[in-house]
Protein backbone atom coordinates (compact mmCIF):
# COMPACT_ATOMS: atom_id res chain seq x y z
CA UNK A 1 0.00 0.00 0.00
CA UNK A 2 1.43 3.29 -0.91
CA UNK A 3 0.72 6.77 0.22
CA UNK A 4 0.86 9.50 -1.46
CA UNK A 5 1.61 13.07 0.00
CA UNK A 6 1.23 16.83 -1.89
CA UNK A 7 3.97 19.52 -0.64
CA UNK A 8 1.31 22.45 -1.42
CA UNK A 9 -2.31 21.94 0.48
CA UNK A 10 -4.22 23.77 2.38
CA UNK A 11 -7.81 23.27 4.40
CA UNK A 12 -8.94 25.50 7.34
CA UNK A 13 -11.06 23.93 9.96
CA UNK A 14 -14.21 23.63 8.68
CA UNK A 15 -16.98 24.12 11.30
CA UNK A 16 -20.10 21.23 10.03
CA UNK A 17 -18.46 18.31 9.52
CA UNK A 18 -21.18 15.61 8.62
CA UNK A 19 -21.33 12.45 11.78
CA UNK A 20 -21.62 8.97 10.31
CA UNK A 21 -25.65 8.22 11.61
CA UNK A 22 -27.36 7.26 8.68
CA UNK A 23 -31.94 8.98 7.75
CA UNK A 24 -33.63 7.28 5.20
CA UNK A 25 -35.84 9.88 3.53
CA UNK A 26 -39.21 8.44 2.44
CA UNK A 27 -40.17 8.29 -1.03
CA UNK A 28 -41.07 11.88 -2.52
CA UNK A 29 -43.72 12.68 -4.59
CA UNK A 30 -41.38 13.71 -7.53
CA UNK A 31 -37.94 13.25 -9.07
CA UNK A 32 -36.30 14.48 -11.77
CA UNK A 33 -33.19 13.45 -13.79
CA UNK A 34 -30.81 16.83 -14.52
CA UNK A 35 -28.95 17.58 -17.35
CA UNK A 36 -26.79 20.44 -15.38
CA UNK A 37 -24.18 18.32 -13.61
CA UNK A 38 -23.51 16.76 -16.83
CA UNK A 39 -20.00 18.47 -18.51
CA UNK A 40 -19.93 18.93 -21.86
CA UNK A 41 -23.46 16.57 -22.70
CA UNK A 42 -25.32 18.50 -25.96
CA UNK A 43 -28.47 16.43 -24.78
CA UNK A 44 -30.92 15.44 -27.49
CA UNK A 45 -34.64 14.35 -25.61
CA UNK A 46 -36.13 11.34 -26.47
CA UNK A 47 -39.48 11.35 -24.26
CA UNK A 48 -42.29 14.02 -24.27
CA UNK A 49 -44.63 15.66 -21.27
CA UNK A 50 -47.31 13.56 -19.80
CA UNK A 51 -45.38 10.22 -21.37
CA UNK A 52 -45.30 7.72 -19.15
CA UNK A 53 -41.58 6.14 -18.28
CA UNK A 54 -40.27 2.88 -16.26
CA UNK A 55 -37.06 2.67 -14.34
CA UNK A 56 -34.35 2.89 -16.82
CA UNK A 57 -36.55 4.34 -19.44
CA UNK A 58 -33.76 6.79 -21.68
CA UNK A 59 -34.59 10.61 -21.18
CA UNK A 60 -32.45 11.75 -23.16
CA UNK A 61 -28.90 10.84 -25.00
CA UNK A 62 -25.97 12.95 -26.10
CA UNK A 63 -25.95 14.22 -29.68
CA UNK A 64 -22.30 13.13 -29.93
CA UNK A 65 -22.59 10.13 -29.05
CA UNK A 66 -26.03 8.95 -29.30
CA UNK A 67 -25.26 5.01 -27.77
CA UNK A 68 -24.74 7.05 -24.31
CA UNK A 69 -28.18 7.40 -22.97
CA UNK A 70 -29.41 9.36 -19.68
CA UNK A 71 -32.14 6.96 -18.08
CA UNK A 72 -34.96 7.49 -15.87
CA UNK A 73 -34.65 7.15 -12.07
CA UNK A 74 -37.90 6.88 -11.39
CA UNK A 75 -41.57 5.40 -12.62
CA UNK A 76 -44.09 7.70 -13.44
CA UNK A 77 -45.40 10.17 -15.69
CA UNK A 78 -43.53 13.09 -17.07
CA UNK A 79 -44.83 15.82 -15.50
CA UNK A 80 -42.51 18.61 -17.18
CA UNK A 81 -39.45 18.87 -19.02
CA UNK A 82 -37.42 22.36 -17.79
CA UNK A 83 -34.56 24.28 -20.02
CA UNK A 84 -33.09 27.45 -19.60
CA UNK A 85 -31.58 30.05 -20.94
CA UNK A 86 -31.06 29.10 -25.08
CA UNK A 87 -33.54 26.09 -24.89
CA UNK A 88 -31.04 24.47 -22.43
CA UNK A 89 -32.36 21.59 -21.33
CA UNK A 90 -32.07 21.89 -17.37
CA UNK A 91 -33.97 18.83 -16.23
CA UNK A 92 -36.83 16.06 -16.52
CA UNK A 93 -39.61 16.05 -13.88
CA UNK A 94 -41.02 12.74 -13.67
CA UNK A 95 -44.30 12.39 -10.77
CA UNK A 96 -43.77 8.68 -9.24
CA UNK A 97 -46.34 5.94 -9.08
CA UNK A 98 -46.98 4.58 -6.06
CA UNK A 99 -46.08 1.27 -7.74
CA UNK A 100 -42.95 1.70 -10.13
CA UNK A 101 -42.03 -0.57 -12.79
CA UNK A 102 -38.11 -1.02 -14.05
CA UNK A 103 -36.55 -1.10 -17.67
CA UNK A 104 -35.26 -5.02 -17.33
CA UNK A 105 -31.99 -5.20 -19.29
CA UNK A 106 -30.30 -8.26 -19.39
CA UNK A 107 -27.98 -9.00 -16.62
CA UNK A 108 -24.49 -10.54 -17.38
CA UNK A 109 -24.44 -11.48 -13.87
CA UNK A 110 -20.71 -10.65 -11.69
CA UNK A 111 -20.19 -13.81 -12.23
CA UNK A 112 -19.25 -13.34 -15.74
CA UNK A 113 -17.40 -10.05 -15.34
CA UNK A 114 -14.33 -11.52 -16.63
CA UNK A 115 -15.77 -14.12 -19.09
CA UNK A 116 -18.26 -11.72 -21.31
CA UNK A 117 -17.21 -9.60 -23.97
CA UNK A 118 -16.63 -6.50 -23.20
CA UNK A 119 -18.60 -4.59 -25.81
CA UNK A 120 -21.32 -6.33 -24.27
CA UNK A 121 -20.79 -4.57 -21.09
CA UNK A 122 -20.39 -1.37 -22.90
CA UNK A 123 -23.34 -1.65 -24.52
CA UNK A 124 -25.31 -2.72 -21.44
CA UNK A 125 -23.94 0.13 -19.54
CA UNK A 126 -24.25 3.05 -22.20
CA UNK A 127 -28.43 2.00 -22.51
CA UNK A 128 -28.34 1.63 -18.93
CA UNK A 129 -27.71 5.67 -18.07
CA UNK A 130 -23.73 4.38 -15.97
CA UNK A 131 -21.42 4.28 -18.18
CA UNK A 132 -21.12 8.27 -17.82
CA UNK A 133 -19.85 7.33 -14.21
CA UNK A 134 -15.89 6.97 -15.59
CA UNK A 135 -14.61 9.79 -16.63
CA UNK A 136 -11.82 10.60 -18.80
CA UNK A 137 -8.49 12.89 -18.29
CA UNK A 138 -7.85 15.58 -18.74
CA UNK A 139 -10.86 16.86 -19.12
CA UNK A 140 -12.93 14.61 -17.51
CA UNK A 141 -15.26 14.28 -20.07
CA UNK A 142 -17.52 10.93 -20.54
CA UNK A 143 -14.48 8.15 -21.02
CA UNK A 144 -14.02 6.90 -24.74
CA UNK A 145 -14.61 3.24 -24.62
CA UNK A 146 -12.44 2.90 -27.70
CA UNK A 147 -9.38 4.03 -26.06
CA UNK A 148 -7.37 1.63 -23.42
CA UNK A 149 -6.32 4.00 -20.64
CA UNK A 150 -2.74 3.42 -18.58
CA UNK A 151 -4.88 3.38 -15.35
CA UNK A 152 -8.18 3.90 -13.51
CA UNK A 153 -8.87 5.77 -10.30
CA UNK A 154 -11.12 4.87 -7.73
CA UNK A 155 -11.76 7.24 -5.41
CA UNK A 156 -13.54 6.70 -2.43
CA UNK A 157 -13.78 10.40 -1.13
CA UNK A 158 -16.01 12.64 -3.14
CA UNK A 159 -15.05 16.14 -4.26
CA UNK A 160 -15.31 18.28 -1.11
CA UNK A 161 -14.33 17.67 2.80
CA UNK A 162 -17.95 17.25 3.68
CA UNK A 163 -18.80 14.24 1.12
CA UNK A 164 -20.17 11.02 2.36
CA UNK A 165 -18.09 8.75 3.76
CA UNK A 166 -17.14 5.95 1.73
CA UNK A 167 -17.58 3.34 5.15
CA UNK A 168 -21.31 4.34 4.66
CA UNK A 169 -21.20 4.68 0.82
CA UNK A 170 -19.55 1.03 0.62
CA UNK A 171 -21.85 -0.53 3.74
CA UNK A 172 -22.94 -4.00 2.91
CA UNK A 173 -21.26 -3.48 -0.52
CA UNK A 174 -17.88 -4.77 -0.40
CA UNK A 175 -18.71 -7.35 -2.15
CA UNK A 176 -20.35 -5.39 -5.22
CA UNK A 177 -17.37 -3.00 -4.84
CA UNK A 178 -14.77 -5.62 -4.88
CA UNK A 179 -16.98 -7.32 -8.16
CA UNK A 180 -16.71 -3.70 -9.58
CA UNK A 181 -12.66 -3.32 -9.47
CA UNK A 182 -12.81 -6.93 -11.55
CA UNK A 183 -14.96 -4.73 -14.09
CA UNK A 184 -12.22 -1.74 -14.20
CA UNK A 185 -9.74 -4.74 -14.77
CA UNK A 186 -11.01 -5.55 -18.26
CA UNK A 187 -10.47 -1.51 -19.25
CA UNK A 188 -6.73 -1.23 -17.42
CA UNK A 189 -4.74 -3.70 -15.75
CA UNK A 190 -3.60 -0.83 -13.43
CA UNK A 191 -6.25 -0.05 -10.83
CA UNK A 192 -5.34 2.69 -8.25
CA UNK A 193 -7.64 2.83 -5.37
CA UNK A 194 -7.40 5.55 -2.73
CA UNK A 195 -8.85 6.51 0.96
CA UNK A 196 -8.00 9.45 3.39
CA UNK A 197 -6.16 8.14 6.24
CA UNK A 198 -8.92 8.97 8.64
CA UNK A 199 -11.20 6.56 6.47
CA UNK A 200 -9.61 3.47 7.13
CA UNK A 201 -11.14 2.33 10.37
CA UNK A 202 -14.92 1.96 8.96
CA UNK A 203 -12.97 0.28 5.60
CA UNK A 204 -11.67 -3.25 7.29
CA UNK A 205 -13.55 -5.21 4.58
CA UNK A 206 -11.88 -3.39 1.40
CA UNK A 207 -8.53 -2.45 3.02
CA UNK A 208 -6.33 -5.00 0.97
CA UNK A 209 -8.03 -3.51 -2.22
CA UNK A 210 -7.05 -0.27 -1.22
CA UNK A 211 -3.26 0.80 -3.47
CA UNK A 212 -2.66 4.14 -1.88
CA UNK A 213 -3.52 6.33 1.26
CA UNK A 214 -3.47 9.95 0.48
CA UNK A 215 -3.18 12.65 3.47
CA UNK A 216 -6.85 14.25 4.68
CA UNK A 217 -5.76 17.39 3.49
CA UNK A 218 -7.85 19.09 1.18
CA UNK A 219 -7.79 18.01 -2.27
CA UNK A 220 -4.94 15.17 -1.99
CA UNK A 221 -7.60 12.88 -2.83
CA UNK A 222 -8.90 14.21 -5.77
CA UNK A 223 -8.34 12.27 -8.81
CA UNK A 224 -6.52 14.83 -10.69
CA UNK A 225 -4.11 15.49 -7.87
CA UNK A 226 -3.44 11.69 -7.68
CA UNK A 227 -3.01 11.68 -11.37
CA UNK A 228 -0.50 14.17 -10.83
CA UNK A 229 1.34 12.56 -8.41
CA UNK A 230 1.70 8.92 -9.87
CA UNK A 231 1.76 9.83 -13.76
CA UNK A 232 5.21 8.91 -15.64
CA UNK A 233 4.55 8.85 -19.46
CA UNK A 234 2.25 11.10 -21.26
CA UNK A 235 0.21 8.28 -21.99
CA UNK A 236 -0.87 8.30 -18.60
CA UNK A 237 -2.71 12.23 -19.27
CA UNK A 238 -5.61 9.75 -21.21
CA UNK A 239 -6.36 7.94 -17.54
CA UNK A 240 -10.21 7.37 -16.28
CA UNK A 241 -11.35 8.04 -12.63
CA UNK A 242 -14.55 6.70 -11.16
CA UNK A 243 -15.75 7.67 -7.64
CA UNK A 244 -16.43 4.10 -5.49
CA UNK A 245 -20.13 5.19 -5.13
CA UNK A 246 -20.81 4.95 -8.90
CA UNK A 247 -18.82 2.10 -9.37
CA UNK A 248 -20.55 0.20 -7.05
CA UNK A 249 -24.01 0.92 -8.59
CA UNK A 250 -22.20 -0.01 -11.76
CA UNK A 251 -21.49 -3.80 -9.82
CA UNK A 252 -24.91 -3.88 -9.17
CA UNK A 253 -26.57 -2.90 -12.63
CA UNK A 254 -24.48 -5.82 -14.15
CA UNK A 255 -25.69 -7.94 -11.77
CA UNK A 256 -29.34 -7.61 -11.64
CA UNK A 257 -30.28 -5.70 -14.93
CA UNK A 258 -32.11 -3.32 -12.94
CA UNK A 259 -31.43 0.87 -13.10
CA UNK A 260 -30.18 1.75 -9.13
CA UNK A 261 -31.83 4.49 -7.58
CA UNK A 262 -30.68 5.06 -3.90
CA UNK A 263 -27.74 7.33 -3.31
CA UNK A 264 -26.25 8.59 0.08
CA UNK A 265 -25.66 12.09 0.05
CA UNK A 266 -24.67 14.39 3.31
CA UNK A 267 -26.56 18.08 3.87
CA UNK A 268 -24.01 20.79 5.97
CA UNK A 269 -25.40 23.41 7.67
CA UNK A 270 -24.67 25.34 11.16
CA UNK A 271 -25.55 24.72 13.71
CA UNK A 272 -28.07 21.64 12.79
CA UNK A 273 -27.32 17.91 13.15
CA UNK A 274 -25.83 16.13 9.94
CA UNK A 275 -26.52 13.00 9.34
CA UNK A 276 -25.85 10.66 6.13
CA UNK A 277 -28.78 10.55 4.58
CA UNK A 278 -30.19 7.90 2.35
CA UNK A 279 -32.69 9.26 -0.74
CA UNK A 280 -33.50 8.75 -4.66
CA UNK A 281 -31.46 9.81 -7.48
CA UNK A 282 -33.31 12.95 -8.68
CA UNK A 283 -35.01 14.13 -5.20
CA UNK A 284 -36.21 17.26 -4.57
CA UNK A 285 -33.33 19.20 -2.79
CA UNK A 286 -35.84 21.10 -0.94
CA UNK A 287 -37.01 17.60 0.79
CA UNK A 288 -33.54 16.85 1.31
CA UNK A 289 -32.42 20.48 2.80
CA UNK A 290 -35.81 20.97 4.73
CA UNK A 291 -36.42 24.70 5.82
CA UNK A 292 -34.25 27.35 4.67
CA UNK A 293 -32.94 30.62 6.26
CA UNK A 294 -33.37 33.87 4.19
CA UNK A 295 -29.91 34.78 2.89
CA UNK A 296 -28.23 31.10 2.58
CA UNK A 297 -27.12 29.69 -0.65
CA UNK A 298 -26.94 26.07 -1.59
CA UNK A 299 -23.74 24.36 -3.22
CA UNK A 300 -22.35 21.28 -3.79
CA UNK A 301 -19.16 21.86 -2.50
CA UNK A 302 -17.03 24.36 -0.30
CA UNK A 303 -14.22 25.15 -2.60
CA UNK A 304 -15.17 23.64 -6.40
CA UNK A 305 -18.99 23.28 -6.38
CA UNK A 306 -21.73 25.13 -8.11
CA UNK A 307 -24.81 26.95 -6.95
CA UNK A 308 -27.86 24.72 -6.32
CA UNK A 309 -31.71 26.15 -6.97
CA UNK A 310 -34.22 25.15 -3.80
CA UNK A 311 -36.00 23.81 -6.48
CA UNK A 312 -34.27 21.77 -8.39
CA UNK A 313 -33.42 18.11 -7.97
CA UNK A 314 -30.15 16.00 -7.19
CA UNK A 315 -28.19 15.66 -10.43
CA UNK A 316 -26.44 12.33 -11.43
CA UNK A 317 -22.68 13.59 -9.01
CA UNK A 318 -24.35 15.24 -7.27
CA UNK A 319 -23.71 13.63 -3.11
CA UNK A 320 -22.90 17.03 -0.88
CA UNK A 321 -25.29 20.03 -0.20
CA UNK A 322 -23.49 23.10 1.43
CA UNK A 323 -26.04 25.36 2.76
CA UNK A 324 -24.16 28.41 3.06
CA UNK A 325 -24.59 31.68 4.91
CA UNK A 326 -24.81 34.70 2.12
CA UNK A 327 -23.67 37.65 3.92
CA UNK A 328 -23.86 40.69 1.56
CA UNK A 329 -23.83 43.43 3.97
CA UNK A 330 -19.88 44.98 4.58
CA UNK A 331 -18.25 44.62 7.83
CA UNK A 332 -17.49 48.32 9.21
CA UNK A 333 -14.21 48.74 9.91
CA UNK A 334 -13.31 44.79 9.23
CA UNK A 335 -9.78 45.96 8.29
CA UNK A 336 -8.87 46.16 11.70
CA UNK A 337 -10.80 43.66 13.56
CA UNK A 338 -8.45 40.82 14.65
CA UNK A 339 -10.97 38.14 12.90
CA UNK A 340 -10.62 35.24 15.78
CA UNK A 341 -14.00 33.53 13.53
CA UNK A 342 -12.36 34.21 10.16
CA UNK A 343 -10.77 31.62 7.70
CA UNK A 344 -8.09 32.47 6.04
CA UNK A 345 -5.11 31.16 3.96
CA UNK A 346 -2.60 33.97 5.23
CA UNK A 347 -1.75 34.68 8.54
CA UNK A 348 -3.79 38.36 8.00
CA UNK A 349 -6.23 37.40 10.72
CA UNK A 350 -5.53 36.15 14.45
CA UNK A 351 -7.98 33.47 13.50
CA UNK A 352 -4.26 31.42 11.73
CA UNK A 353 -3.31 30.76 15.36
CA UNK A 354 -6.31 29.07 16.67
CA UNK A 355 -7.40 25.54 14.86
CA UNK A 356 -10.64 25.47 15.93
CA UNK A 357 -13.38 25.32 13.51
CA UNK A 358 -14.38 28.59 11.44
CA UNK A 359 -17.73 29.07 9.96
CA UNK A 360 -17.62 29.55 5.78
CA UNK A 361 -20.23 32.72 4.31
CA UNK A 362 -21.00 34.41 0.70
CA UNK A 363 -18.82 37.06 1.34
CA UNK A 364 -16.15 38.42 -0.88
CA UNK A 365 -14.84 40.34 2.29
CA UNK A 366 -13.20 43.07 -0.12
CA UNK A 367 -13.80 43.51 -4.07
CA UNK A 368 -11.75 42.64 -6.60
CA UNK A 369 -8.23 43.82 -7.57
CA UNK A 370 -5.61 43.88 -9.85
CA UNK A 371 -3.54 40.80 -9.52
CA UNK A 372 -0.21 41.36 -7.63
CA UNK A 373 1.65 38.41 -8.01
CA UNK A 374 2.03 37.63 -3.80
CA UNK A 375 2.23 33.91 -4.94
CA UNK A 376 -0.65 32.71 -2.68
CA UNK A 377 -1.74 30.78 -5.46
CA UNK A 378 1.36 29.06 -6.28
CA UNK A 379 2.12 28.02 -2.90
CA UNK A 380 -1.19 26.74 -2.46
CA UNK A 381 -1.50 24.96 -5.75
CA UNK A 382 -1.89 21.18 -4.90
CA UNK A 383 -0.53 20.70 -8.77
CA UNK A 384 2.31 22.96 -8.47
CA UNK A 385 0.85 25.22 -11.15
CA UNK A 386 1.05 28.80 -11.12
CA UNK A 387 -2.29 29.98 -11.66
CA UNK A 388 -2.12 33.37 -11.62
CA UNK A 389 0.36 33.32 -14.98
CA UNK A 390 -2.42 31.34 -16.49
CA UNK A 391 -4.81 33.48 -15.87
CA UNK A 392 -2.69 36.20 -17.50
CA UNK A 393 -2.43 34.01 -20.52
CA UNK A 394 -6.43 33.22 -20.77
CA UNK A 395 -7.13 37.17 -20.72
CA UNK A 396 -4.65 37.58 -23.48
CA UNK A 397 -6.27 34.92 -25.45
CA UNK A 398 -2.74 32.94 -25.28
CA UNK A 399 -3.99 29.20 -25.55
CA UNK A 400 -0.76 28.17 -26.26
CA UNK A 401 1.37 30.02 -23.34
CA UNK A 402 -1.45 28.69 -20.52
CA UNK A 403 -1.29 25.50 -21.63
CA UNK A 404 2.43 25.38 -22.01
CA UNK A 405 1.99 26.58 -18.18
CA UNK A 406 0.27 23.77 -17.15
CA UNK A 407 -3.34 24.48 -17.72
CA UNK A 408 -4.56 20.73 -18.67
CA UNK A 409 -3.63 19.35 -15.32
CA UNK A 410 -5.59 22.10 -12.50
CA UNK A 411 -7.79 19.76 -10.92
CA UNK A 412 -10.37 22.79 -10.57
CA UNK A 413 -10.24 22.30 -6.76
CA UNK A 414 -11.18 26.41 -6.31
CA UNK A 415 -7.83 26.64 -3.56
CA UNK A 416 -6.44 29.66 -5.90
CA UNK A 417 -9.88 31.55 -5.64
CA UNK A 418 -10.54 30.74 -2.02
CA UNK A 419 -6.45 32.02 -1.15
CA UNK A 420 -6.74 35.29 -3.69
CA UNK A 421 -6.23 38.66 -1.48
CA UNK A 422 -7.47 40.50 -4.95
CA UNK A 423 -10.46 38.09 -4.70
CA UNK A 424 -10.24 37.13 -8.48
CA UNK A 425 -11.97 34.01 -9.60
CA UNK A 426 -9.24 32.68 -10.70
CA UNK A 427 -10.87 28.92 -10.92
CA UNK A 428 -13.51 30.30 -12.60
CA UNK A 429 -11.65 31.44 -15.15
CA UNK A 430 -9.35 28.43 -15.62
CA UNK A 431 -11.92 26.64 -15.91
CA UNK A 432 -13.50 28.49 -18.56
CA UNK A 433 -10.21 28.16 -20.47
CA UNK A 434 -10.30 24.55 -20.72
CA UNK A 435 -13.49 24.08 -21.24
CA UNK A 436 -13.37 26.34 -24.77
CA UNK A 437 -10.06 24.77 -25.40
CA UNK A 438 -11.56 21.11 -25.23
CA UNK A 439 -15.06 22.21 -27.17
CA UNK A 440 -12.60 23.80 -29.88
CA UNK A 441 -10.76 20.64 -30.26
CA UNK A 442 -14.04 18.55 -30.58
Amino acid sequence: MGNITTSKKLIPPLDGMPDISIIQLPTPKTIALSAMDIPYIRPKLLVKENEPVKIGTPLFCDKRNSSIQYVSPGAGTIKRIVFGERRRLKEVVITLDQTEEYLEFDPIGLKNIQKAPKEDIIAMLQKGGLWQGLREFPSKDTADHTRTPTMIIVSLNGNDPFSPHPGIVLEKKSDLFKSGLKFLKRFSPNIIVTAREDSLQRLEKIKHDISHIVANTYPAWDPGVVLYQLKTRVEDNRAWCISAEHLVLIAKFIETGQYPTDRVVTVTRTPDRKPHIITRQGAPVADIIGNMAENTLITTGHFNGHLVDPESHLGFFETTLNVIHDQPEEEMFGFIRPGLEKPTASKTFLSCLLPTPKKLDCNLHGEERACINCGYCTRICPVSLAPNFIMKALLSDDIEDALSFGLWDCTRCGLCSYCCPSKIELTQILSKGMDEYYKDKQ
